[in-house]
């Protein structure tokens, strides 16, 4: 599953966002920042979102920097070419470390277009970046506490059960590495899921 992350000016283009985020839902791309963009608090100009599990400017920040770490595009909302302050400093973030940022609409500063790849839609970003190679995750500490512990109990459970009791013709020893191998990968920073 392909990982997002969406940036724009949440002042002016919240509708847009919200829509490019139901979108990639619906095309079974896990957005990581913001998952759930419903307003719901404020902080002088700094709109906090549902999905922000804290309200802290730095640490929303920092999160959103994190998700776009860990993400495979970042997708820009600009519509009228208006990139604010912050999703300009996220689009710098992304062109450091090699993600790709891609919208539909260019941005209308010159510097900031030039690390934009615009394309039609968002359906042919996604399947864009489907069939490039996958660049390899840098570590990080994106992190859900909750659902990576459920997640984690879960598959040890399976694992204890497999090792304590019988199941029938089954051979448990291809399961449990399995299951090892996945307990790893979940455990391996950057995770979240939503």
């Amino acid at each position: 599953m392909l990982n997002a992350t969406v940036s724009g000016s949440f002042h002016r283009h919240m509708g847009a966002i919200t829509a490019a985020v139901h979108e990639l839902a619906a095309l079974s791309v896990r957005v990581l920042s913001p998952a759930d963009p419903r307003i719901v608090a404020y902080q002088g100009e700094f709109l906090f979102v549902a999905s922000d599990p804290i309200r802290s400017v730095r640490l929303v920040q920092d999160r959103h920097l994190e998700s776009i770490r860990a993400t495979d595009f970042l997708w820009l909302v600009c519509p009228d070419g208006h990139v604010g302050q912050s999703a300009s400093m996220e689009i710098g973030y992304a062109a450091a470390i090699g993600v790709p940022i891609l919208a539909t609409q260019a941005p209308s500063d010159l510097t900031l277009r030039q690390y934009v790849k615009t394309v039609p839609s968002l359906a042919t970003a996604v399947r864009m970046i489907a069939a490039s190679p996958q660049r390899r995750r840098p570590e990080g500490i994106l992190i859900d506490p909750h659902a990576s512990v459920e997640k984690a109990h879960y598959i040890l459970e399976r694992i204890g059960a497999a090792l304590t009791r019988p199941n029938g013709f089954e051979e448990p020893t291809r399961r449990v590495y399995r299951d090892i191998a996945t307990l790893q990968k979940n455990l391996s920073l950057p995770t979240y899921t939503q």
